[in-house]
């Protein structure tokens, strides 16, 4: 006869749910970051991937990929920092202009609207 988990499994689902939160809340705050950018520097498009974009994923460990198109070599560091900043996450951007995984990021990911 095993032992009973319950408080265990309590916990457990109450950090996910609080993950899944914490998820859903830096969504809203990287569209908002992400409207702010617009106005610091040039791109055309962004799209959100990765972890972040999908349910009970993302944890205080992850990354935050986005994918641009438009965006300057000369702009991309930028653009980075801005968005480390103001998420305080570390954040993996690509440019998309003839990345291998340009279609993938379009498609499946969570594009950012103005």
């Amino acid at each position: 006869m095993g032992y009973p988990t319950t408080l265990l499994d309590e916990a457990i689902e109450k950090n996910r749910k609080n993950q899944e939160k914490q998820r859903q809340k830096i969504m809203e705050i990287i569209t908002h970051v992400l409207d702010d950018l617009s106005g610091e520097v040039d791109f055309k498009e962004a799209y959100l991937f990765g972890s972040i974009t999908k349910p009970f994923r993302f944890s205080e460990k992850s990354d935050i990929d986005i994918g641009f198109l438009g965006l300057s070599d000369r702009d991309f560091f930028k653009a980075m920092s801005i968005i480390s900043k103001k998420t305080g996450f570390d954040v993996d951007l690509v440019q998309l202009e003839g990345h291998r995984l340009k279609e993938k990021i379009v498609r499946e990911g969570t594009k950012w609207k103005r």
